[in-house]
């Protein structure tokens, strides 16, 4: 990643100038979530994956001062600094956009993915371009952030379905850090239970706030998307009206990948389960919930005593 440029949202318009940047192919815009630094876990992945495949411009957000939590601490900085910023760095993204698009950047070939608070810049980013006539082709959000976008102190209006013509919401952590409504075109649960919101191979416990044991649930979202841009087959989803439906299927009605490959026509839920260390992708295996079901009989019998 050592070819690359720096541009403000203020003034975008040089990205269409750099080599770097081909108006042939997709560009895809990631950014990270809150405490997120360019140089972390997460957006190292992302990018480099991503720039390993040469089949897409990719551009990174860059709000790592925005998005910090500085004095006053995780919990306060979050609610008081980084999303009010969210709102304010994603519409400027929006508007950046529009002034690519009118320069000659061609709108239905943007996709915009972001994993926890960063899902919410995208939508805002999304919300402005649409409601100014520009509509983006596609958001993916990687379990986008639950604290005061969902539960009863939501204050704010978050990703949904209506911010791009296709969004993808892949739920690795729902009702902790991560949503757990379905909001999207097409809404993902991997290895779902409604009896806690952890991923297979993740540690369970009481941990501090942020760190690695603490966010490896959170943090498999984007874990699934790089594996699946280096093996778009490797996570296949059933379709299922609900999490029960999805327990009682023999052979699922229908079925769609995860990631890049995605059959942007679907709608719905999707349900699969994974492996608990890399490779995660299952395939085929995967859409079958023979495993979930062995989790949420032992989860019914503990709840019993």
């Amino acid at each position: 990643m050592d070819n690359y440029m720096i541009t403000s949202l203020r003034n975008p318009t040089p990205l269409l100038g750099d080599p770097c940047i081909d108006r042939n192919l997709r560009t895809m815009i990631y950014t990270f979530g809150y405490r997120g630094k360019p140089n972390g876990p997460a957006t190292t992945a992302v990018l480099q994956t991503y720039l390993s495949t040469g089949k897409k411009n990719v551009i990174l957000l860059d709000w790592q001062e925005e998005a910090r939590s500085g004095l006053l601490g995780i919990p306060l900085g979050y609610a008081l600094s980084a999303v009010p910023n969210a709102k304010r760095i994603g519409q400027e993204l929006g508007a950046a956009l529009i002034t690519l698009s009118q320069a000659g950047l061609n709108m239905s070939e943007i996709h915009l993915t972001g994993h926890s608070l960063g899902a919410h810049v995208m939508a805002y980013a999304g919300r402005w371009a649409r409601e100014r006539g520009q509509v983006i082709s596609r958001i993916t959000g990687l379990d986008p952030a639950r604290a005061l976008f969902e539960g009863t102190f939501a204050i704010k209006s978050g990703l949904d379905r209506t911010c791009a013509k296709f969004v993808d919401i892949i739920h690795t952590n729902p009702g902790n850090y991560g949503t757990s409504k379905s909001s999207g075109t097409v809404d993902l649960w991997p290895n779902y239970s409604p009896d806690d919101g952890m991923q297979p191979g993740c540690p369970r416990g009481s941990y501090s706030m942020f760190t690695p044991e603490d966010l490896c649930s959170h943090d498999r979202s984007w874990r699934y998307l790089v594996e699946s841009v280096h093996n778009g087959t490797s996570f296949m989803a059933a379709s299922a009206d609900s999490f029960n439906t999805w327990l009682g299927m023999d052979s699922p009605p229908a079925t769609i990948y995860m990631g890049d490959l995605a059959n942007t026509r679907a709608r719905g839920n999707f349900f699969f389960t994974t492996n608990s260390q890399p490779p995660y992708g299952k395939g085929m295996m995967g859409v079958l919930p023979s495993g979930q079901r062995a989790r949420r009989n032992s989860a019914s019998i503990i709840s019993l005593n």
